[in-house]
Order: C-alpha cells, then sequence, then structure tokens
C-alpha cells in the first residue's frame, strides 16, 4: 500500500469511474487499473463492484475510503504546515560593513535596494574605522565592505568604487566663517576636528604640507557625529565628507568654507577576501555595487 494507490483509489470512489478518475489524475486509465487492483491485492479484499464502466465501493471499499480521506487530508495539512515561513529554510544573511563614511554615505541607499529584492534576507551592518573592516574581513565577521582606502593586504580583492569630497567645515558664528573665502594659509592657525579618517585627512594634510603650509589636529574623534558636536562649539574646523553634512548645511547648522586651491577628492573601494567563496547574497549585492559603480546612489 503507498500513497499512489491511496489517490487513485480515492479518484475513483468519488467520480464512481476509471475513465473519470484518470482525466482527474491526469494519468492513463491502465495506470488507475493497476494502482487499484494493486490496492486490493494488498488489503486482500475486494474494494469495488465494475459494472458496465462504472465503479461502486463494496462494503469494505466505503470502510477503507473513510481512513484514506482522513490520511491524505492529515497529509496536506502537514505539507502546508512545512511551507509556512517559519519552516522555511533560512537564507544566509548579508554580511557588509564600511568605514565610518561609506557606511553613512554609501550603503544605506544601496542596501534599501538590495532589500526589495531580497525580503527574506537579513542584513548586517557594522561599521568603524578602516582597520577595524579590515579585520572584520579577515575574520568573516562581514564578507563585503566599502572602504575610503585601498588595502595593502594582498589576501583582499578590491574594486574602485566611488569618488568622495572632502571638505572643511565650521560653526556659521565661527571667526573663520564670516570670510567669503578662505586661503590655504587661514589654516595654519585653525585648529582641525577629523574622525579616523586617516587616509584621508593625511592626504589633505600632505598638501597642506606641500604648499609649505603646516596644519595640526586638534581633536581626532571617534565618529562623524563627534566632530559635528566639536565643531558646533567652535572649537575648530571640521573635516568630513560632504554628503554627510547635506542636511546641517540646508538647515545652515554648519557652513562649508570655500578654500581656493584646496580641492580633494577621495576614492572609494569595493573590499572582499580574494579566495573565500562569497555566499549568495554577498554575491547579489556584489553585483548591485558593480552596476552602481560611477553613478548617482
Amino acid at each position: 500500500m503507498n500513497l499512489t494507490q491511496l489517490m487513485a483509489f480515492q479518484a475513483v470512489a468519488n467520480s464512481g469511474s476509471i475513465t473519470k478518475a484518470a482525466q482527474l489524475l491526469h494519468v492513463s486509465q491502465p495506470s488507475i487499473s493497476k494502482h487499484v487492483k494493486n490496492l486490493e491485492r494488498d488489503c486482500g479484499v475486494k474494494l469495488f463492484e465494475r459494472n458496465a464502466g462504472a465503479a461502486e465501493l463494496t462494503d469494505a471499499g466505503s470502510s477503507l475510503l473513510r481512513h484514506v480521506d482522513a490520511i491524505l487530508v492529515h497529509l496536506e495539512e502537514a505539507k502546508k504546515e512545512l511551507r509556512s515561513p517559519k519552516n522555511l529554510p533560512k537564507s544566509d544573511p548579508l554580511k557588509v560593513a564600511g568605514s565610518y563614511a561609506a557606511s553613512a554615505l554609501l550603503l544605506p541607499s544601496l542596501l534599501v535596494n538590495f532589500k526589495s529584492k531580497h525580503r527574506d534576507t537579513s542584513i548586517i551592518l557594522r561599521s568603524g574605522t578602516t582597520r577595524e573592516v579590515k579585520s572584520m574581513l579577515l575574520n568573516s565577521t562581514v564578507e563585503l565592505a566599502l572602504l575610503n582606502e585601498l588595502p595593502v593586504n594582498p589576501e583582499f580583492a578590491s574594486e574602485p568604487f566611488r569618488k568622495e569630497k572632502l571638505v572643511v567645515f565650521a560653526a556659521p558664528n565661527h571667526p573663520l566663517a564670516r570670510k567669503k573665502r578662505l586661503t590655504i594659509s587661514d589654516l595654519r592657525q585653525a585648529a582641525l576636528v577629523t574622525t579616523g579618517m586617516a587616509s584621508a585627512v593625511d592626504k589633505m594634510l600632505n598638501h597642506l604640507v606641500q604648499e609649505g603650509l603646516g596644519a595640526k589636529i586638534a581633536i581626532q574623534c571617534g565618529s562623524p557625529a563627534s566632530v559635528k558636536i566639536v565643531v558646533k562649539n567652535k572649537i575648530g574646523l571640521g573635516i568630513l565628507f560632504q554628503d554627510m553634512l547635506i542636511q546641517e548645511i540646508r538647515n545652515k547648522l554648519f557652513k562649508v568654507l570655500e578654500i581656493p586651491g584646496l580641492a580633494l577628492t577621495v576614492q572609494s573601494y569595493i573590499v572582499y577576501y580574494k579566495d573565500r567563496p562569497l555566499s549568495p547574497p554577498a554575491k547579489d549585492f556584489l553585483a548591485l555595487l558593480r552596476k552602481r559603480v560611477h553613478r548617482k546612489l
């Protein structure tokens, strides 16, 4: 006795005909006849009286039908329960990280786009300094990262992603904010407030050194939010990526200082572990990143 035999038996019992049962189950009549015959053999009793193409249940057949109906109902309920979301296999999460700038500027809109096409995929987003994010990649805490520095570790694969503008800004009531335009020499006495974006800030400071001017870091903060608080209190001039300041500039909480001759962009990179296979979500997110190269997010 097997499930196919029980389904064939039920179809014949409900339709009253082997021909109709075959049509219902989309199989041949000989196949239905064979299943019913084998079931009768397994049960050791006659289940149908056959007469001029019709098939009527015997008493034994009627008894069996009650059990078969219950079995098939329970089986369908079991299938529905197994298909419920709580029992579906969990997909791998997307584990991605970014340096503070990348996490604030680039990743949010990209992850919204990714989530719209991968509703059942959970997302783990981490941020940190460039060194911290590299460590996350090495120990598999994340699979993909966006960094504002080209990694030198040969174990990493990297692809150019986007260029970001780095700016100097001040509180609107800071003395230097009142000047229409600053010169690089105006920065000589200014205290600069930065984050741990070492490569980006170093690039700006090196530019000043090449111009024969010095610049001093007054405070190095742990996050862009901390830089904004310090600058708001007029302790110094902040250095951040321009896109981090869009809302504050719009609300006139900060002023970007125009400094002719000081135009700095920083390249961001897609980074992943070269010889470690990416999970399906990570592969899909990498494909999305590649489509967005050089495009506005």
